[in-house]
């Protein structure tokens, strides 16, 4: 299903606003069925790094701590270990908690195009 969805199609959404927003209330809605308070200003420009430190804070601790409520986060987020595993030379990213957080960022994008794909499909 993710091929719908192509990379540049990925990179371009990353700077609407309207997709931002979606996703920023999807990361707050999922963090929040365990009970994780994710904050968002509204300002679209810095949103990427506003919920990336929230969440890698949230990442770090259930990685030491609560290991099961983290798969339960990451099945909810519907994130495998296959897709965690992929290793993208392009990722400037070195901590697990921090590779974690960013897959977690790039899957609820996805998971809002590919919502927003099918809505608009099914008005045609």
């Amino acid at each position: 299903m993710s091929q719908l969805i192509s990379q540049s199609q990925i990179e371009r959404s990353k700077k609407e606003e309207k997709f931002v927003l979606l996703t920023a209330e999807q990361v707050r809605k999922d963090f929040a069925m365990f009970g994780m308070d994710v904050k968002f200003s509204g300002n679209v420009n810095f949103v990427y790094e506003e919920l990336f430190n929230q969440l890698k804070v949230y990442i770090d601790k259930l990685l030491s701590d609560d290991s099961e409520k983290l798969m339960s986060l990451l099945y909810q987020i519907d994130l495998s270990e296959k897709e965690l595993s992929k290793n993208d030379p392009n990722m400037q990213f070195e901590t697990i908690p921090e590779i974690v957080t960013h897959k977690i960022l790039e899957r609820e994008l996805k998971k809002v195009l590919i919502r927003t794909y099918f809505k608009e499909k099914g008005q045609d």
